[in-house]
């Protein structure tokens, strides 16, 4: 069976992400959704729960195109900023994704650049199971990301979110935009698992 794999953390969901998962929807008999930091929330770059990032995801697709997704958390154990165990995240991410899907092939749809994949999977005994389908979202979407999202939220400019985001994000504008404001004033710290 060929299955896709998307790993985002969608705060929030916006057009990049629905482009990707389309694209590995075409392409795949099966498609995974790996919602990562699900043990993160409150911050300036996670600050929505994975309950409502899961809700606006599955609100985007029909019952057809929902059964053939699936969704999967899967908690940071680290910081962003920690690179010197790239390998090992990549481990992590594979071994998890084995699980849930039940093989040890699958492609992973991935819309920066390839070196981040390589510092997680080459030269790792995965690394021989994993295909690539990496896309350049800079050109696709005008550089859009979750990060311009967020900063509409803050200057109330809709018309970016709109333009940029699925109904299932434009039509909580408001509840996402408060309480994005809330963070924003007080973020809790990025952590590390013990």
């Amino acid at each position: 069976m060929k299955v896709g794999i998307f790993l985002a953390r969608m705060q929030p969901l916006h057009n990049a992400h629905l482009w990707l998962i389309d694209k590995a929807l075409e392409e795949n008999d099966k498609v995974l959704i790996v919602l990562g930091s699900e043990n993160k929330v409150d911050m300036l770059r996670n600050p929505y729960n994975i309950t409502l990032r899961k809700k606006m995801l599955r609100e985007c697709y029909d019952t057809k195109k929902n059964r053939k997704l699936s969704v999967m958390t899967l908690p940071d154990w680290s910081m962003e900023s920690d690179t010197d165990s790239d390998k090992i995240w990549g481990r992590y991410l594979y071994y998890n994704v084995v699980a849930k899907i039940g093989q040890k092939r699958f492609s992973i749809y991935y819309s920066d650049d390839v070196k981040y994949l390589d510092s997680w999977f080459k030269d790792t005994e995965v690394y021989e199971y994993i295909t690539y389908r990496t896309f350049e979202r800079a050109k696709m979407f005008e550089g859009l990301s979750a990060t311009k999202i967020r900063n509409a939220f803050i200057n109330k400019d809709v018309s970016y979110v709109e333009k940029y985001c699925p109904p299932s994000v434009v039509s909580r504008f408001d509840e996402l935009a408060s309480y994005y404001d809330v963070v924003s004033k007080n973020p809790k710290q990025d952590f590390s698992m013990e």
